[in-house]
């Protein structure tokens, strides 16, 4: 009787585990819409977007820290150094185009818990995995495209928990756009323009580079520092655990 209680309740377990994988997907997918070539303005191109769709398939509703927080697009490639005083951003930018036509690119996105870690772009030669932070000349390509696009934006100021905690007052108030507030059966889009990608050329394979959600979030002010989030925001339940998530290739240039 104890084989078959300690085997009911392993099977339980797995089974719910298997429903929580299940439970919070986030979706990875390219669309399209009708804008100006930055260079021309006179000329109408097609500008692709990348879409984070995050679905709650659960019965309950909860709140998760989104896997890439950048709102702007200039915090959104690393590259090192990572501003330039002085540039020129015309110039710069006019000579990063089609760079990189005919390569190949993982774009690996962001390292939650650690908030501030954005997209990484590296070789399909290389494991990411193994490489840690260097920096691939591609990021500062994309990076000098972006900054002719939006120069008046600030660079490299991103929301720092250790600043203001993380009580549920400030998580539904200023830091609100940083998180994703899911009741049960919906679904949130954000949408990240890619067309630094596409002057610069090549083919690039999106990826979240993790599939499970911590109840903490990471600091590095004065040393590395765990904030645990609250378990409750609000109508919404903190979500830990796996997500099912997908990879998403887009290609620019004669690739």
């Amino acid at each position: 009787m104890k084989t078959k209680r300690l085997l009911f309740t392993v099977l339980l377990f797995l089974y719910t585990h298997f429903l929580l994988s299940q439970c919070i997907s986030v979706e990875l997918s390219i669309s399209w819409q009708t804008g100006y070539d930055v260079f021309n303005k006179d000329s109408v191109i097609s500008i692709p977007f990348l879409n984070i769709t995050y679905r709650n398939n659960c019965d309950s509703d909860y709140y998760l820290v989104k896997v890439s927080p950048r709102s702007n697009e200039t915090n959104m490639v690393l590259c090192w150094p990572p501003f330039y005083e002085d540039a020129d951003y015309y110039k710069r930018a006019k000579e990063n185009l089609r760079r990189h036509n005919n390569k190949i690119f993982n774009v690996i996105i962001g390292n939650l818990p650690f908030y501030n870690a954005g997209w990484m772009v590296f070789s399909d030669t290389v494991d990411y995995r193994e490489q840690g932070f260097s920096f691939e000349s591609i990021g500062c390509s994309l990076q000098e495209v972006y900054d002719y696009i939006y120069p008046h934006s600030k660079r490299n100021e991103h929301l720092d928990f250790s600043k203001f905690g993380v009580t549920p007052e400030d998580i539904l108030g200023f830091a609100r756009n940083h998180f994703a507030f899911l009741k049960s059966g919906e679904s949130y889009t954000d949408k990240y323009n890619l067309i630094g990608f596409k002057l610069v050329e090549g083919c690039f394979t999106f990826i979240i580079n993790w599939n499970t959600f911590e109840n903490y979030v990471v600091t590095i002010d004065d040393g590395i520092e765990e904030l645990k989030l609250p378990s409750v925001v609000g109508e919404y339940r903190l979500y830990t655990g796996a997500f099912n998530t997908n990879n998403v290739t887009v290609c620019f240039g004669n690739k």
